[in-house]
């Protein structure tokens, strides 16, 4: 398997769905493209394309897999995600101090950068602008392969 034995499953092909996660050539990541190719022959092999990019670095990956001969599933990060209000962010860093729902302090997130350039992605920066003009943030954060990375903003209710 491409990772820690209990955070990763092998399934099917049509269990993996666009905006899920997959493993494409051995990396973790969203799966943005799905496409099912068609035969070249009469009797030739089932392929799939997949395409998106890294979860933690936004590079893009894709492959084109034979889903016939020795074919034997898509390795996939088992995923969750969950919401914290937004204490605090160092602008230099990234690293983000989070209010859990049971009132705790949680200090291990940070904002993922740009492989190219070391620039936040655009959650990144969204979090950053957001939180430098005063707004009461909650995050929406997506823990997979022991790592947590900020998928989703908006404004806090509380």
């Amino acid at each position: 398997m491409a990772a820690d034995e209990g955070q990763v499953v092998r399934v099917a092909p049509d269990a993996v769905r666009k905006g899920g996660y997959a493993f494409i050539r051995g990396n973790p990541c969203r799966v943005a493209e799905l496409e099912h190719l068609a035969k070249a022959t009469a009797n030739g092999n089932k392929r799939l394309r997949l395409r998106g990019p890294h979860v933690f670095t936004g590079k893009v990956y894709e492959d084109t897999l034979n889903l016939t001969a020795g074919f034997h599933g898509i390795d996939v990060p088992l995923t969750s995600k969950a919401a914290y209000g937004l204490l605090d962010c160092d602008a230099d860093t990234g690293f983000l101090s989070l209010l859990t729902d049971g009132g705790d302090c949680k200090e291990d997130v940070g904002l993922v950068r740009n492989a190219e350039d070391g620039m936040f992605d655009e959650m990144g920066a969204e979090v950053l602008r957001r939180f430098q003009a005063g707004e009461e943030l909650r995050l929406m954060v997506l823990s997979l392969l022991g790592k947590e990375v900020v998928v989703g903003v908006d404004v806090d209710p509380c």
